[in-house]
């Protein structure tokens, strides 16, 4: 199976989180709200573009894989990133506006660090322990 589209999706999830993350403190949050808005905008398109093609074509022909161990998993992976989605939806809500990202640009940071680390992880899992078995 062919994965360059998703591994470029990848690549694009991380382009826009490395320009969400270069907005380091509380004034350049507050100064730059509608801006950042936009980006988080760009980067919930992307992961809802990037979960479909895995819901489609990626978890199908791993969860019927002849490998027991390629099943688990996948299971393993579907179950986690079950959660993840969950909480960047919660994330994109609280933040769904430059006014919602304005009003505590300090909590913003915060929540943004640790969505951001969570993608990040789970894109190298997913492109070192994931992917490979599709090969």
């Amino acid at each position: 199976m062919d994965t360059s589209n998703v591994l470029r999706q990848h690549q694009e999830v991380l382009s826009l989180t490395s320009k969400i993350s270069s907005y380091q403190n509380q004034q350049q949050i507050k100064e730059k709200a509608f801006e950042i808005s936009l980006l988080l905008g760009q980067l919930a398109g992307k992961i809802k573009t990037h979960l479909a093609a895995e819901d489609k074509f990626v978890y199908p022909r791993l969860m019927n894989h002849p490998d027991s161990q390629v099943r688990m998993t996948c299971e393993k992976f579907a179950r986690e990133m079950g959660d993840l989605a969950k909480a960047f939806n919660a994330y994109q809500a609280r933040y769904s506006g430059a006014g919602k990202i304005e009003a505590d640009p300090a909590k913003f940071l915060t929540d943004t660090g640790n969505i951001i680390s969570a993608l990040m992880t789970r894109i190298e899992k997913e492109n070192t322990s994931l992917y490979p078995l599709l090969a």
